[in-house]
């Protein structure tokens, strides 16, 4: 909105109305054109400012909605912080498409593994406070923990924080049989007796949900608290977080929002199953909201402090953000975090994806900047989707426009109106808008799964031929194709297409491993 000053304010306001110059009172012309360069100057300042802040918001809200629409988001929350004060916070869509209640900045997501950082967090303030030691060996804080390796006694807490434990993934969340009792963390620590490692603790790199999971009878032992009731106490109330929490069943139904995942049908629907089980919790049941994680962004852009309070302290601080191990091809593993570059600055973050939800949260040192991205469903592409809205944070424009794999369209016809339909609409699409979509194999080929895992073996197969038919020196396509046919229950043909496969690539393994298994 453009404010038009009188002649009269600008004058009050540079209290010059009753100097000697303007004492007469037939002179306006005079006062006019002596004030009018203050008119200019200021006035074009002040509403250049105001429009420059009415821009950046449009430009958000126009790709906040772009994400929501090319993925169907039923609701999707996002907020920015720049030079260390919210600049955007704002809720689109829906709790869930069953009730239609509207989001708002209030309602909770489940945030899945941006809440790892928050567990880094709590360690950090119990090394403060000399209660746990980065290097000290887990088996010291949790003597019955046991794995089938005896490398296993050498696993460190910061080896856990970094992914280098060497401690396998989790394979089942059992989201659809939860446990929520005190002693689930405990239960869970001690359940790894039959367990491998990945490889000797600190060797590499890779990413272990169940590492994090274990740290919360750590925390707990460590404490005397229960790792929920810890990071209430220490964490959320002195932050001012007050909506958030690991507990499920502490989350108001009114501010409760709700998964969505795409249904038996290839159309979005809310998920069955919540992701919630209380021996999961340092990994991923962090519930929050856009206002309580813009005060989170506060405490790590101000390296633990906020509000007179002290979270953790700027050795943690430094500790925390240090980088380790790489981590893929663009970012570095911390401490519970990420770090990568855009432009000349630092992005410190983490994603999440659970059953039903996508989230991300990052924050630039060097510009008091942050960003947080919140969605009800978990097909959303949050890494790219967060990498346009950091391009428009930190360096003002968007370097690549925001696109989908064309699979995601052609869902949407596959089921009711053919193969043949979702071949026309590729080779238009591609023809006449090269730009809009990702025509990358892989984007075939995913849709292709998505059909098989839900039972459309004909169609599935109609996919992955049309794949092989564009791609057709891609061994990986052969494979599917054979894939199919197994699933079908044509051995024959499975055989077949498995060998074509192999033909095109002897060293693809996963094929040779599927053909010794049908022969």
């Amino acid at each position: 909105m453009r404010y038009i000053l009188t002649l009269d304010l600008l004058l009050n306001f540079v209290h010059i109305k009753n100097s000697r110059l303007f004492r007469k009172p037939n002179n306006e012309w005079t006062r006019f054109f002596i004030l009018l360069p203050f008119l200019l100057i200021w006035g074009c300042d002040y509403s250049g400012h105001k429009s420059e802040s009415d821009l950046f918001e449009a430009t958000i809200d126009s790709l906040a909605i772009l994400q929501k629409e090319s993925w169907g988001i039923p609701g999707y929350v996002i907020g920015m912080i720049k030079d260390n004060e919210v600049i955007y916070s704002k809720a689109f869509g829906v709790h869930g498409l069953d009730t239609q209640d509207p989001m708002t900045t209030k309602s909770l997501f489940h945030m899945a593994s941006v809440s790892k950082p928050f567990v880094a967090t709590a360690i950090m303030q119990l090394v403060e406070q000399d209660k746990v030691d980065l290097d000290a060996k887990l088996i010291e804080y949790l003597p019955y923990f046991k794995m089938v390796d005896e490398h296993f006694q050498s696993i460190t807490i910061r080896q856990m924080l970094n992914h280098s434990s060497g401690i396998p993934d989790v394979d089942d969340y059992e989201w659809h049989k939860p446990q929520f009792d005190d002693q689930a963390a405990e239960r869970y620590a001690r359940s790894f007796s039959d367990t491998h490692l990945d490889f000797v603790p600190g060797e590499r790199y890779s990413y272990s949900n169940a590492a994090f999971d274990i740290l919360a009878n750590v925390i707990s032992r460590a404490s005397g608290l229960t790792f929920e009731a810890y990071m209430k106490k220490n964490i959320f109330d002195p932050t001012g977080m007050v909506n958030s929490t690991f507990s499920k069943p502490d989350v108001p139904d009114h501010l409760a929002t709700k998964p969505h995942v795409l249904g038996d049908s290839l159309q979005i629907a809310v998920s069955e199953v919540y992701p919630y089980n209380r021996r999961h919790a340092p990994s991923s049941t962090l519930h929050s909201n856009v206002e309580d994680m813009m005060k989170w962004a506060k405490v790590n852009l101000n390296k633990g402090k906020i509000n007179g309070h002290v979270i953790y302290n700027e050795e943690s601080y430094q500790i925390l953000t240090k980088s380790t191990y790489k981590a893929g091809r663009a970012d570095s593993v911390c401490l519970g975090w990420f770090v990568r570059t855009l432009g000349d600055y630092r992005v410190i973050n983490h994603s999440g994806g659970d059953t039903g939800y996508s989230s991300f949260f990052a924050f630039i040192p060097e510009m008091d900047a942050a960003l947080v991205m919140m969605v009800n469903n978990d097909f959303f592409w949050s890494g790219d989707a967060s990498r346009i809205m950091l391009q428009q944070l930190i360096l003002g424009h968007v370097e690549k426009e925001w696109v989908i794999p064309i699979h995601y369209k052609l869902k949407d016809f596959v089921l009711k109106e053919g193969i043949e339909k979702c071949r026309s609409i590729y080779l238009e699409e591609k023809r006449n808008n090269p730009d809009k979509y990702i025509f990358a194999g892989w984007c075939l080929d995913d849709l292709g799964y998505e059909l098989l895992d839900r039972g459309f073996k004909e169609e599935a197969l109609g996919i992955f031929l049309f794949n092989v038919e564009l791609e057709p020196k891609d061994a990986g396509w052969h494979d599917s194709v054979a894939d199919a046919y197994r699933a079908m229950d044509n051995k024959a043909l499975a055989i077949e297409w498995y060998e074509k496969a192999l033909a095109i690539n002897p060293d693809q393994e996963f094929s040779k491993t599927k053909l010794e298994e049908i022969r």
